[in-house]
Formats: structure tokens, C-alpha cells, sequence
């Protein structure tokens, strides 16, 4: 996973002085790895405060304004604007100056707009890169006209770290998690303090109701005030799954645009700015990674919160603007009657604060990551929240990711409490401790660390450390709960923070275990090296394949092993053949290579059993790609005998079936070769002819030998004969060549394929086929009548079998 975050941000937490380069290197030695380093610079161009002189309606066009604006020169400059927004005289807002270039590569000149000269332009924010809302920035009356936007806005200098970090470490998906590890690894001193807003209720501005907890179609009525605020009931029916939630009821909100400072630092982080309260549970998100949700506390029923399982058929719709549909064993938040969000995945629709909430319920609680997981995936919905969640994050995160949302709510949205702050949990936090082994240590590491630098680096993460001769008494943080299993890891910890750089590089010694080759290892390496001297490419495809897959590959699914909890749709299924794969590859692919030919030597996964585990088979497919069907076939084929030649197996023969030939050695099945039907392509989309050999590899090694068997060179002359024949189009060379092998036996020494030809002087469904049969007899010189004699019986053999017309 990977976290963007502001390194203004960032040191808003950490005490530094290093530049953006210098800290990433830094970090990167010792703890999450920083991708990559993004300058965001204050150059804005030309665009200053100008202050509204004067505003006149333009004489040529109804919906264009002309103003008189000054912008800290000698005389003000003329600007013509639309109805970007209701402005007056005396507002002072962002101005460009033409000639200038805006941050998003717009060009700003001087010109004249229906007879009206133009002398730059009142801009939006989105349109010079403050934020990607289509709104104006005001400036007080105290800032001059002809100040640089940076130095209005006191904007400094940023940079956006793209921070990699790993799935073990959700603590580090944070602001403050990677201030934390900073801290240490720098030695800086850490700056977070725990947020501490006031927590008093203040009597509301809402009315007591007489009809409290009762909503009204189109007009919910308010729950009624007492002294201890306005109501709220939380109730936990599945603890296990959700060891703790949090809320708090607050009131006389003020729904807004978020303040610049804090839009910019989402941006950075890839996150959209919405208005003030969405956007503290974003930033909480980002800052405390702990996922929140806020409600509105009128379209609560009943002012009741119910963390409960999905009743059977119940539904919601969510954020996304999608309705789903719940099954049992999922986890919702629910009011008095209806879900109002799915647990740690989505927030519903209907519940959501808007512009004209007034009253919002703040929800911080912690899930069970499988639960989430489980959800998120079988609703095919993603969230950033459940990506967190996910990890395992700590149910201890929610108590000051809780009050700093209050904190922000009173700051930026002006809310009063009206209820007090809420927090079930059923659980009761231990400290974990983990006794460590310094002779461990340095036995692990190969080096001798001092015992003070790893209580100090220990403690320097938060670790709790007590020294006992040659062992420390280590306490765990709750932010690494999750992660620290055993002195392996504190031994991790205690390298990294020595510096990886620093441990001593030295070569092993002893002697190498040997390692046990095997026949069919071996014969993998052969048919592989073997293949690709041919000029095939090898794949590796998934061994789960989705229905559509098995049924467009012409498969029945209800023969194939279905997957208890699959990934997706897409990986529902154990394949039982290498086709499926290898045609999505060619799918996918043939827009950049319209013709290929490509081998996967893979197993495939037949079913034994109600309760048995797979019959698994070793499989090689072969195919080639990108012309017509007849040539296609003639590849597989040229394929097939090249790589029996290899192999030294001899004497194939085939068996004519209604979707190809299968492959025999003597009375051994070896597999299949065919031509993919047309409706197998369509249903992958692919537009070219495919043509396959399948074979299975534990009767291939049966077979194969590591030398050729001694044949003679033949003593006596071949006689060799041309066919040219009509043919159907459907009748592959393979096939005319299995048929005349058997026909003209035993004089047939080879049959060779020389020409096919389809056109317009051919009836229609028909090729012209050209074949070469080489005729010999091994025991005496072969007499032209008699090698007559067996093309006859081929040619007559061809026409009972395929009704082939002679050319």
C-alpha cells in the first residue's frame, strides 16, 4: 500500500531541517520505502490580489461583466469575467496579469473580447492549482492589492512523498505513523500531543419535540434535548467482530468549504475535497489512520445506532450511488429499522451529512479485519476505509483519532457538543511483553550490538524496555500489536534501526546442499528449451479461471472444482485445462501481436471428490496463432513432430474426432491436436485462427527416450509422388496425412505437406490441398507400379474419407 502525504505535513509531527530528498533517503535506509519525491512549487505565474475598483455590465454580450481592478500598479487593470461568481466592488480575490501562464498551462494575453479590451483574468481556484473546486478565494481587506498569491496565502514550499508501506505495518499508514518512525530513525523529537477539545455540552439550539425518536416522510423531527443532550443509543450485538465503537452527538454545524491548509494536504494525498465535514474524516483518515463516519442525527430512527448483523434480503444504498444487497454474515450499522452503513466498508446514502445538516452523529470504531475483507470483496466495494481496516489496525487508535475530530468540528464547522461521548468496547487492553535474548541478537545479526543503542533504538519506536542481564523485558505498543509476534521481530526492528548498511557483508562458507535432479524436471528443461528453439513463447496462466472462461472454451463448469471464498468472479474455478488461460492471453494480446505462438506446461486440477483433494495433471499446450486455419494447423503439427523428434518418440498415428485428432503412440494416448472452433474465438474475441496441441506430459515421459533409436540409413530409393486434390475446407492437412499414412502402409515412408490454395476458382467451402507421399521399401528397390499401385489406394482411400476431387 502506498501512502502520498505533504512533507509540510509531515513535519508538522517531526522536528526536522532535512530537505525532502535528504529525509526520504534517510527513511528509506531504516524503515518505509519512499518511492518517489514530487516538488510542488508556489510559482503561480503573474497572479496577484487585485481589489474590484469598478463593475459595469459589458456593452456587447448580456452574460459578461467588465471591471476596474487593482492590482498594485500605477493605474488598475481592465478585466472582463463571466458568472464565475456574484462579485462586488471593494472584494479582492486571485487576479492573472497578461502576459502570464496559470499552473495548469493555461496562457493568459492581453485581447479583446466583443470590442472590450482584456487585460487578464479573475481566477478560480481550480483554475491555479489550490484546490479542484470550481470556487473563489477572498481576501480580507488587509492584504494589499499586488501581493503575490504565495506570499497572501503564506504558502510555503512542499513536497509529496509516495511512501510504500507494508501490509504488516497498518501503524505506518499515517501521518503521524511515519512522523513516529522518523523520529527515530532521525533521532528527532517527536511533536504530536494528544488532541484535548472540550467535551462540554452545550445546551442546543434545537427544540425538545414532542414526537422525539419519530420521523416524519420529507421531514424528520428532532430527537428531544435533555440535560444531558440530545439522545443516543449505541448497541453492539456482534463484539467479536467489532471490539469497539465510538460516537458523539454534535450540533449547530456549519457545512462548508474546508479551510485552503487542509484541502491542499488531501489533495496531496489523492483525496478530493468535498465540504468541512466529510473532509475531517478524511483528514483523520490520513492523519491518525483510523477510518470515521459521519451521520446526520435527523435521519437516524429512533437515535439509536445498532452494530448487528444483515438481516436476510436487507439492502443499502451507498455512497457510491449503488444499491446493495446484504446477506447475513455481513456486519452493518444500523438505526431503529434500516442499515445506514456497511460495518468498515461504505457509509450509506440516506444517512449522509449534507450541506444542510445541522445535527451529526461522529462514528470512530474498529472491525474485524476478515469480517471487512470478507465483505468488501464478496460486494465487489472498496474503500479506503476497508483497505485499512483490512490490515488490522488497533482498536486503541479510535480513542485520539475521537477527539481530534471533535477538535476539528469545533474549529472548523463551529459544532457544539450535544451529547456525551460514547465508547463501548468489549475488550480490556493489556500490555504485551516479549522477553529478548541479547546473545539471540547477536548470533541473528552476526554482529555485536551494545546493549544501550538497542534500549535506545527500542525505545526510541515506543517500546517499553527493562533490562534483566542478558535479556530485556520488551513491551509492546499498542500500534504494533499487531505485528509483533516474537523476539524474531524485535530482532528486525533492532537491525533496521542499527542501519541494514552498516551489518557485516561477508560470503558464506561450508559446502552447498546438493540438490536432487529429477527424470521429469529434467524433461521440463528439454521440452521447454526444445520449444522455444521453435519459436513459441512461454505463458504461466492462473490456475483459477471464472465461468465465463469455462464455458466460453466450450467446458462445462459443473466439472470443474469450485472455490469455497474466491478472489473474484474472475477466479471462481480450478482449471481443468491450459485452453481457457492461454486464449484470454491471446485476447489480450493480439492487438499488439496480431500473430505468435505460445506454450504453458502447467498443471490442471480434475475433480476426485465430495471431499477429496484435486487429481492434479501435468499438461503441455502448444498454440499457434494469426493466419488462416490450414496454416495454423500445419504450424501445430510442424510443432507437434519437432518436438517428438526431440523427444525420440516414434510411430504417432491419430484418431479422427469431431473437434480435432487425438494422438496415439501404438495404443497410448498422448493428447489432441485440432483447430479451435470459430464460436470458442468469438466468445474470447479473438479474430484469427488458433490451432492447439495439447498433450499430457506423465504419457510423454513415459515415452520419451534420451537417445533415438538406430535406424539404418535406408539402403534402397524412395519414389516420390505428388497429390493435388479439392478438398472441404474444414478437412485439416494432419488429417489427409493420418488417412494416406494408413492407406499406402507399409510403403508410406513420409507424407509432406506442399501448398493449400483458397480463391475464387474453387466452388465455394472448398481448398485445393497439395501433398507429397514418399513411397520405399525397406528390402528391395521399389518398382514405380508398385509404389502406383499404393497411391491408388490412398487417393481412393482420401475420397471414401473426405469425397476428395483429384486436380
Amino acid at each position: 500500500m502506498n501512502l502520498n502525504i505533504s512533507y509540510n505535513w509531515l513535519k508538522s509531527y517531526v522536528k526536522t531541517s532535512l530537505t525532502p530528498q535528504e529525509f526520504a533517503k534517510r527513511i528509506s535506509l531504516s524503515g518505509p520505502s519512499v518511492d518517489r519525491v514530487q516538488e510542488k512549487s508556489t510559482d503561480f505565474g503573474n497572479v496577484v490580489v487585485g481589489k474590484m475598483l469598478e463593475i459595469s455590465k459589458h456593452p456587447n454580450a448580456d452574460k459578461l461583466n467588465v471591471a476596474k481592478v487593482d492590482v498594485g500598479k500605477k493605474e488598475p487593470i481592465q478585466v472582463i469575467f463571466g458568472q464565475m461568481a456574484v462579485l462586488k466592488v471593494g472584494d479582492q480575490l486571485p487576479v492573472a496579469i497578461a502576459p502570464t501562464t496559470l499552473p495548469s498551462g493555461v496562457e493568459i494575453l492581453e485581447r479583446e473580447m466583443r470590442g472590450v479590451k482584456s487585460q487578464g483574468m479573475c481566477c478560480l481556484d481550480s483554475e491555479i492549482g489550490l484546490s479542484d473546486q470550481d470556487r473563489v478565494t477572498f481576501f480580507p481587506p488587509e492584504v494589499k492589492p499586488g501581493t503575490p498569491i504565495a506570499k497572501a496565502l503564506k504558502l510555503e514550499e512542499d513536497a509529496i512523498l509516495d511512501i510504500e508501506i507494508t501490509s504488516n505495518r497498518p501503524d505506518a499508514m499515517s501521518v503521524i505513523g511515519i512522523a513516529r518512525e522518523a523520529a527515530a530513525i532521525l533521532d528527532a523529537k517527536f511533536l504530536y500531543k494528544q488532541p484535548n477539545p472540550s467535551l462540554a455540552i452545550r445546551k442546543s439550539v434545537i427544540p425538545a419535540h414532542p414526537e422525539a425518536g419519530i420521523h416524519n416522510a420529507g421531514s424528520p423531527t428532532k430527537l428531544g434535548m435533555t440535560k444531558k443532550g440530545l439522545p443516543l443509543s449505541i448497541k453492539i450485538t456482534e463484539p467479536r467482530v467489532c471490539p469497539r465503537y465510538s460516537a458523539i452527538v454534535m450540533t449547530d454545524v456549519k457545512v462548508g468549504a474546508s479551510p485552503l491548509w487542509m484541502q491542499q494536504r488531501l489533495l496531496a494525498s489523492g483525496l478530493r475535497p468535498i465540504n468541512n465535514l466529510v473532509d475531517i474524516t478524511n483528514y483523520i483518515l490520513l492523519e491518525y489512520g483510523q477510518p470515521m463516519h459521519v451521520f446526520d442525527y435527523d435521519k437516524l430512527l429512533g437515535g439509536e445506532i445498532n452494530v448487528r448483523k444483515a438481516k436476510k434480503s436487507e439492502k443499502i444504498l451507498a455512497l457510491d450511488g449503488k444499491e446493495y444487497e446484504l446477506s447475513v454474515d455481513q456486519l452493518v450499522i444500523a438505526d431503529k429499522q434500516n442499515p445506514v452503513a456497511v460495518a468498515g466498508v461504505m457509509g450509506g446514502e440516506l444517512s449522509a451529512a449534507t450541506a444542510e445538516t445541522k445535527t451529526i452523529v461522529f462514528e470512530c470504531a474498529n472491525f474485524n479485519p476478515v469480517s471487512v475483507r470478507k465483505t468488501s470483496r464478496v460486494l465487489n466495494l472498496r474503500s479506503e476505509s476497508s483497505a485499512l481496516y483490512e490490515k488490522g489496525i488497533s482498536p486503541e487508535n479510535v480513542t485520539a483519532a475521537m477527539l481530534r475530530a471533535i477538535e476539528l468540528a469545533q474549529q472548523l464547522c463551529d459544532a457544539k457538543v450535544a451529547g456525551k461521548l460514547i465508547d463501548e468496547k468489549s475488550y480490556k487492553y493489556k500490555d504485551r511483553e516479549i522477553i529478548l535474548d541479547l546473545e539471540r541478537v547477536d548470533s541473528a545479526l552476526g554482529v555485536k550490538i551494545k546493549p544501550a543503542e538497542i534500549k535506545n533504538n527500542l525505545e526510541a519506536l515506543g517500546f517499553k524496555v527493562i533490562a534483566k542481564r542478558d535479556k530485556f523485558k520488551v513491551t509492546i505498543p499498542w500500534w504494533r500489536e499487531n505485528d509483533m509476534e516474537g523476539q524474531h521481530d524485535l530482532i528486525e526492528e533492532i537491525a533496521r534501526m542499527h542501519g541494514y548498511q552498516n551489518l557485516p557483508t561477508e560470503l558464506m562458507s561450508g559446502a552447498l546442499p546438493q540438490t536432487i535432479a529429477t527424470v521429469n524436471f529434467a524433461l521440463e528443461d528439454k521440452i521447454k528449451d526444445a520449444l522455444v528453439g521453435f519459436g513459441l513463447t512461454e505463458v504461466y496462466t492462473y490456475s483459477f479461471i471464472s465461468e465465463k472462461q469455462i464455458l466460453g472454451a466450450g467446458l462445462k463448469s459443473a466439472d470443474h472444482i469450485k472455490i469455497a471464498n474466491p478472489l473474484s468472479a474472475d477466479f471462481e474455478y480450478m482449471r481443468t485445462s491450459l485452453l481457457p488461460g492461454v486464449l484470454q492471453i491471446i485476447a489480450e494480446n493480439q492487438g499488439f501481436f496480431p500473430a505468435g505462438r505460445l506454450f504453458d506446461l502447467s498443471q490442471v486440477y480434475l475433480p476426485l471428490g465430495a471431499n477429496d483433494l484435486a487429481d492434479e495433471k501435468f499438461k503441455l499446450l502448444a498454440v499457434c496463432y494469426g493466419a488462416d486455419a490450414e496454416g495454423m494447423a500445419a504450424d501445430a503439427r510442424g510443432v507437434l513432430d519437432g518436438l517428438m523428434q526431440r523427444l525420440n518418440i516414434d510411430n504417432l498415428t491419430f484418431k479422427k474426432k469431431p473437434a480435432g485428432s487425438e494422438i496415439y503412440v501404438n495404443d497410448v494416448k498422448l493428447g489432441e491436436i485440432k483447430v479451435i472452433d470459430n464460436k470458442i474465438l468469438s466468445a474470447f474475441g479473438i479474430k484469427k485462427a488458433v490451432a492447439a496441441v495439447e498433450l499430457d506430459f506423465a504419457a510423454v515421459a513415459a515415452l520419451a527416450k534420451s537417445a533415438p533409436t538406430y535406424r539404418p540409413i535406408p539402403k534402397f530409393p524412395a519414389i516420390e509422388l505428388d497429390l493435388s486434390m479439392e478438398v472441404d475446407n474444414v478437412i485439416t492437412f494432419a488429417e489427409v496425412a493420418n488417412v494416406a499414412s494408413d492407406a499406402g502402409a507399409p510403403l508410406v515412408d513420409k507424407v509432406d505437406f506442399l501448398s493449400v490454395y483458397q480463391g475464387e476458382k474453387l466452388p465455394e467451402g472448398k481448398k485445393a490441398l497439395a501433398i507429397r507421399m514418399v513411397y520405399r521399401d525397406l528390402n528391395k528397390t521399389l518398382e514405380l507400379a508398385e509404389a502406383q499401385i499404393a497411391h491408388d489406394k490412398v487417393v481412393a482411400e482420401l475420397k471414401k474419407s473426405y469425397n476428395i476431387v483429384v486436380r
